[in-house]
């Protein structure tokens, strides 16, 4: 290639080693990544890490001490032997269809700006200058597998009757494949830039799969073989029964790391840059707690774009009620990737349900998470609203009004989900909640969740306009941790009172004795987060009044003190020249003696 020529697309680039050594562009990262580091300082480092550890202990043991340490009976033992590597092998095809959709659209990898903008089109071999960053995030990622995994697997031990270091090694192991299958996925679909439709069709069928298998459904007369992510749950629960797929998983993990690491050179350069560009931005809206602008971005970097009309159109003619018919055509225009994302949510939190019925309690905080994430999609149309304030001087009602118009369909739409998982949650089988409270608790859940939705969209990102916080600094700390915690607590509220359900059945009590009204005070919460959202203009608006009425009072009182300080000044100035006119007599007086 000529020394003079531009490199500006795929086409153009190099292909074979050039002569560059490879030791310059090693230099030239040490001198960035020695800049980058130099900008922190070694007491915040040391703050961050002291931080996090502590707050991961803290995690660990508040986790580990909620299960229990209750034994499971040999029942359950041979329940979960025979279900479970099925429910392990549906979460593996499910980690490797998010890896291959990944790779599609340009991932795992996000690299630097200046790598994509100048090395990437330098007369460089593209192997060499990729090959580090993915080695660094696989590893990254494979450390916090492990850890997490041996973490799950010491709460495993308290309930199973094998030893703790067998399924310590037996949860880190199963991460960590879990992980890499998910990575390797990627870097090879990226590398060697397999089309988006057939790497999707080929992680469906991965889930189709396994769906049946956990099901054990039977297609003509026979029951559907086993799943190939079976073998990572063989590996997941190697302490009940070592299975020898269990290897095979393994093995191929590590093979598709090895093949997307030697092939990672294929990534295009457009998909990289477009990646890049909108990491960057997640990674901003995140520092600032703006949940809606990380969705938003995360949707462009997912290609999850809506339908340019919806499924079904609501009638034609223009409505004195727009909200309503707005939100469920925001609704019916959903991507066919959004809605099975949402039933999947949905059947997720069904099967966390079951495990807190089953006796795991901190499997609340999953079925409320859930449908949190989830509620940040049904709850789409308000969002829509919210991210353009502009148009509500278009409508002849209220900001609270319409509001309210807009959540309808999404609060139907949850209703929907919470009944998807309350029906897995009351399914035959191991750990089966009781019809009754399996309903009600999806259904609470899925509306709490939708609740937390609405408060992460509509407090936004933080303002620096904010009153309060120009008044009293002291609470912007509190207000962000307010707006970062509140809405996952709230989601999780709804599947709390299933924790009662099952305390009072144990107890022979009745089953809602106590839930009832524990349930009852859930929904109080919700209408309250309703009514705050219908209110909320009124109640910044009341704010906003109170403060300038506090400030023209403090105006007043300042110039009311003004006026008296002065009438005091010239009263001892008055009183200063009547002492000097008595001197002067006194004087006059003496003179004539």
């Amino acid at each position: 290639m000529p020394a003079d020529a531009v490199v500006t697309s795929d086409e153009d680039a190099p292909v074979d080693d050039l002569p560059v050594d490879p030791a310059h562009l090693e230099a030239l990262r040490r001198v960035r990544r020695r800049r980058r580091v130099a900008q922190v300082h070694w007491v915040d480092a040391l703050y961050r890490v002291y931080v996090a550890a502590l707050l991961g202990t803290i995690s660990v043991a508040l986790v580990a001490g909620s299960i229990g340490d209750t034994p499971l009976t040999a029942a359950q033992v041979d329940d979960v032997t025979g279900h479970g590597p099925a429910v392990v092998g549906l979460l593996a095809a499910i980690a490797v269809a998010v890896g291959l959709r990944s790779g599609s659209r340009g991932g795992p990898l996000a690299v630097e700006p200046g790598d994509v903008r100048h090395i990437l089109l330098a007369p460089v071999d593209r192997g060499r200058a990729l090959r580090r960053p993915a080695l660094r995030q696989v590893r990254s990622g494979l450390f916090v597998a492990l850890l997490a995994g041996a973490a799950i697997g010491r709460f495993a031990d308290q309930r199973f009757p094998e030893a703790a270091p067998a399924w310590i090694a037996a949860g880190a192991l199963a991460a960590a494949t879990l992980v890499a299958l998910s990575l390797g996925a990627a870097l090879v679909t990226s590398g060697h830039r397999v089309p988006r439709p057939l790497a999707t069709a080929f992680g469906a069928t991965l889930i189709a799969w396994s769906a049946l298998d956990v099901a054990g459904v039977e297609i003509a007369g026979a029951a559907v073989p086993a799943s190939p992510g079976r073998a990572v749950g063989w590996l997941a629960l190697a302490p009940l029964g070592l299975h020898v797929a269990a290897a095979g998983a393994v093995l191929v993990a590590a093979a598709l790391l090895a093949v997307g690491l030697v092939g990672v050179g294929g990534l295009s350069i457009e998909a990289a840059e477009r990646r890049t560009a909108l990491v960057g931005q997640i990674r901003f809206a995140a520092t600032l707690q703006d949940i809606r602008t990380v969705l938003v971005l995360r949707r462009q970097l997912a290609a999850d774009q809506p339908r340019d009309r919806p499924l079904v159109r609501l009638g034609r003619r223009p409505s004195r009620r727009p909200g309503w018919r707005r939100g469920w055509h925001g609704l019916l225009r959903f991507p066919v990737t959004r809605v099975v994302r949402l039933v999947l949510l949905a059947v997720a939190a069904g099967g966390a349900l079951r495990g807190v019925w089953g006796g795991t309690a901190p499997l609340v905080a999953g079925a409320g998470l859930g449908f949190w994430v989830a509620g940040l999609d049904v709850v789409e149309p308000l969002a829509q609203e919210v991210d353009h304030p502009s148009r509500r001087s278009l409508y002849r009602d209220a900001e609270g009004d319409l509001y309210l118009r807009l959540m309808a369909p999404s609060a139907v739409l949850a209703i929907i989900l919470g009944l998807v998982a309350g029906a897995v949650a009351i399914a035959p089988g191991s750990g089966q909640v009781p019809v009754a409270a399996g309903l009600v608790a999806g259904v609470a859940t899925a509306l709490t969740g939708a609740a937390g939705a609405i408060f992460s969209v509509v407090s936004g990102a933080p303002s620096q306009n904010d009153q309060l916080t120009l008044i009293a600094p002291e609470v912007a700390g509190t207000k962000m941790i307010l707006r970062t915690a509140w809405p996952p607590i709230l989601a999780v509220l709804g599947a709390v009172p299933l924790l009662v359900v099952a305390a009072d059945v144990d107890a022979g009590r009745p089953a809602f004795g106590v839930a009832a009204p524990a349930w009852g005070a859930v929904g109080f919460v919700v209408l309250l987060v309703v009514g705050w959202v219908h209110q909320r203009e009124a109640i910044r608006q009341w704010w906003v009044d109170a403060m300038e009425a506090s400030a023209a009072s403090r105006s007043t009182t300042d110039d009311d003190e003004a006026d008296g300080d002065d009438g005091a000044v010239e009263n001892d100035d008055d009183a200063e020249d009547g002492a000097d006119d008595r001197a002067e007599d006194g004087s006059e007086e003496d003179d004539r003696r």
